[in-house]
């Protein structure tokens, strides 16, 4: 539990503080639709996911199952370069991407803009962030995750309060923060040989890229839904996601713990399952503590605020259980059956969010999908694993699908 909570700091931190600039941001500049960007820019988080898991964690799971030293710097190299061909296309594209959602690229440009390329830079710290989860330093990865985002904070608020240009004000902030990534890089540089087995770290993140990479089209298109719907969705909408966003980025402290203890073959079942379910009990809370506090500042509708928010909670649950067991059949039973059952998963969220013509159709979408999910792995740890000594086994010790 106590790694779980140092882990799920770091989470906190980096999550966090971007929503409590948007907020305050707003109040500076005198603009309540600052914090809409928040929601405009909310499809790449999954773009970062994607760069995260094929570069940052994939490749640190394939070092340890496959004794492979080079997999971490070389997935690190080709991470920035895809990162850097990703968010660019958006940035070069950006009154058409401002005109999708259906809002004014004259007033969004500038901070959508800043809010892409800080993702960008995020995507980049998380990299090196993996590297020291898996090296069993996550004390030190919240130091620099607290120290990247307060002083990214604090830059942003006070050179956009002191510059009347907001725009020069945005890019001084992104460009002192990439000094310091680019210093932490060369701290944490290795020597390492370029060649193109990051594709290998597929196997071991194959879920997790298709979920992301379904999600991104999802979130891209239900957004779109709901912020057509009209302002009292797009407001009840953008407050749930606020309030909920940083529980979801605590909640993928649950995926790392597991990745990392799995890989390294300690992982106790029971203790870590229990553990996982009274941290996700403690964030749904939160959620809907900040959400009933934002309430009462902001004018929206409340009926809409709790059909958003019921939708998530009930997620958070079910998914826990799915994600823990889906990493398992993933890195030690059959990747093949984990990305058969995710990609059947996603595919049931994406016709359902397409097909519901719906404010709410990515959150039916998802909770369905969850549902699939959970009663599938449900079923497959009746039928193929046990426990011994408190670990999950594989009854039938002949593994399939793990090509």
């Amino acid at each position: 539990m106590k790694r779980l909570f140092i882990v799920g700091c770091g989470m906190l931190i980096s999550s966090i503080i971007p929503v409590i600039s948007w907020f305050v941001l707003s109040v500076i500049l005198g603009d309540d639709r600052i914090t809409n960007v928040f929601s405009i820019c909310y499809a790449f988080q999954f773009v970062w996911i994607i760069l995260k898991c094929l570069f940052g964690s994939g490749a640190n799971i394939r070092k340890e199952k496959e004794k492979d030293k080079n997999a971490v710097w070389n997935g690190i190299f080709w991470g920035v370069i895809f990162a850097v061909v990703i968010f660019i296309f958006p940035i070069v594209f950006i009154d058409g991407y401002i005109n999708f959602f259906g809002q004014n690229p004259v007033f969004y440009k500038i901070y959508v803009i800043y809010g892409l390329l800080n993702l960008f830079e995020q995507t980049l710290l998380q990299l090196i962030m993996e590297k020291l989860y898996f090296e069993d330093k996550e004390k030190l990865a919240n130091v620099h995750l607290f120290a990247f985002n307060i002083l990214n904070f604090l830059l942003l608020i006070l050179l956009c309060y002191l510059i009347p240009n907001t725009f020069l004000a945005l890019m001084i902030t992104l460009g002192i923060m990439f000094l310091y990534i680019v210093s932490l890089y060369f701290w944490q540089f290795d020597k390492f040989k370029i060649d193109f087995n990051f594709i290998k770290n597929i196997r071991y993140e194959a879920n997790t890229l298709i979920n992301a990479l379904f999600m991104f089209v999802i979130y891209t298109f239900g957004y779109r839904n709901a912020f057509q719907a009209g302002e009292e969705y797009l407001l009840a909408l953008n407050l749930v996601a606020l309030c909920t966003d940083t529980q979801w980025d605590m909640l993928t402290a649950r995926d790392t713990v597991a990745k990392v203890d799995i890989a390294k073959g300690r992982y106790d079942f029971k203790k870590e399952m229990r553990n996982a379910y009274i941290y996700t009990a403690i964030l749904a809370l939160s959620s809907i503590v900040m959400s009933l506090i934002f309430v009462f500042v902001i004018d929206v509708s409340i009926p809409f605020v709790i059909y958003y928010l019921l939708f998530e909670v009930i997620d958070m649950f079910m998914d826990t259980y799915a994600v823990i067991l889906s990493i398992y059949t993933q890195i030690e039973y059959s990747s093949i059956l984990s990305t058969v059952l995710n990609l059947a998963g996603m595919v049931a969220w994406t016709i359902l969010s397409l097909a519901i013509m719906s404010p709410f159709c990515t959150d039916i979408g998802r909770v369905s999908q969850s549902l699939i999910l959970l009663v599938a792995y449900v079923i497959i740890r009746i039928k193929k694993y046990k426990l011994i000594d408190n670990k999950l086994v594989v009854k039938n010790k002949d593994v399939i699908g793990n090509g």
